[in-house]
């Protein structure tokens, strides 16, 4: 749990964080754009030891031989191809791989490249955006060609894993903004909790929009993440910061870790939420032209309620690069459309197509994530002194 493991950087932020916390909130509220960045005094060599704890937390980006739960990287992915195979072989049971043959090859594959193609660009560039406008709001100012070879990183170690990915992020924040290896933890944690609650927005208003979507078997799950994500935001906007300094409650507000979701402000909630929506209506398009490319008529309707369920579980930590899960969701979710065989066949094109088109952005993250790691091994180096994290 990321509370419970709370770095020595963070610590010593804690201790002159409060004031300089209200104090950037005021800015927030008049409509200035400050970075949240501040200076702080810690022992170096703590800093650069605060990536072990934010490494379990999932994915910090700091050095450290061992995964989650002690696990070794190597065994944490063979563990996930592992799941994702026997979530193939699941799926694929009772398939024709004869008619799977005949499927792919009546498919119209300059029409599935390019839906295809757009729907990753879409994904590429507002992502690309989004992280800029969110970074640029806790950091300072952040251009989206800044981040491109980190948005190239993340894309491609996705193959890899989906928690070495998200470390990125992490590293990018502390080698290139200074920020202290949990507070970037933070700030992802900050734009999931955004994901969730529009994920859990689209669900309901799909249920209520085409109540025929198999969709609707999720409105408990839509109901409840969404009144947890009302009760987390009212939370941090307006009572949290009245708790008594003895209370747990405020404890947990007061943590450097959610030093993000106490500064951020409705603008940044409605900016961020805007974007992601354009991300997913973009995704839903170019799901629709994939299944028209392979001959399956279905409702752009039906298509687009599914979309924000595709993209949950799609992206799940799980499954790597959407393998297994991919297949389970168009086999299930589309049972009524067509045959099993022409989803199955579909499937295994998204996620070929997903795989090579992120293998060449190795060519792009090499040597900016090289640098940086270089960086960060020259902390760990430095004898312990007084300095700026």
């Amino acid at each position: 749990m990321v509370t419970g493991k709370i770095s020595a950087s963070d610590s010593a932020e804690e201790q002159a964080g409060r004031a300089k916390d209200a104090d950037v909130a005021t800015e927030r509220a008049s409509g200035a754009v400050a970075p949240v960045v501040n200076t702080i005094v810690v022992p170096a060599g703590q800093a650069s030891g605060s990536g072990a704890p934010a490494g379990q937390a999932g994915g910090s980006g700091a050095p450290g031989g061992r995964g989650r739960g002690g696990f070794s990287p190597l065994l944490q992915n063979l563990i996930t191809y592992a799941v994702a195979a026997a979530i193939i072989w699941y799926a694929a049971r009772g398939v024709s791989w004869t008619q799977v043959a005949d499927a792919a090859g009546s498919a119209r594959v300059w029409l599935f490249v390019a839906a295809s193609l757009g729907g990753f660009l879409c994904w590429f560039a507002g992502e690309t955006i989004m992280y800029s406008r969110l970074f640029s709001y806790f950091y300072g100012p952040t251009k989206p060609r800044e981040l491109l070879p980190t948005m190239s990183a993340v894309y491609f170690l996705q193959i890899v894993n989906s928690y070495v990915a998200s470390s990125a992020f992490v590293l990018f924040l502390h080698t290139r903004k200074r920020v202290p290896w949990m507070k970037g933890v933070g700030t992802l944690l900050f734009q999931a909790y955004l994901d969730v609650t529009l994920i859990s927005i689209l669900m309901l208003v799909a249920i209520m929009m085409v109540p025929t979507s198999p969709i609707r078997l999720g409105l408990d799950y839509g109901a409840g993440a969404l009144v947890a994500a009302c009760i987390i935001a009212s939370f941090f906007l307006l009572w949290g910061a009245r708790l008594g300094s003895g209370n747990w409650l405020r404890w947990i507000y007061d943590r450097p870790t959610f030093a993000s979701f106490r500064l951020a402000r409705p603008p940044l909630y409605r900016k961020i939420l805007a974007i992601r929506f354009v991300i997913f209506l973009g995704v839903g398009f170019s799901l629709y032209g994939q299944f028209v490319s392979f001959h399956i008529p279905i409702p752009l309707a039906q298509v687009l309620a599914l979309t924000p369920f595709i993209v949950a579980i799609g992206n799940s930590p799980f499954s790597p690069g959407g393998i297994g899960t991919t297949q389970l969701i168009f086999i299930l979710g589309f049972a009524r459309f067509a045959a099993k065989e022409e989803l199955f066949a579909l499937s295994l094109a998204v996620t070929a197509f997903n795989l090579l088109v992120r293998i060449p952005m190795s060519v792009f993250m090499a040597k900016p994530l090289a640098d940086e790691a270089v960086e960060v091994q020259r902390e760990l180096i430095t004898e312990p002194k007084f300095g700026q994290v």
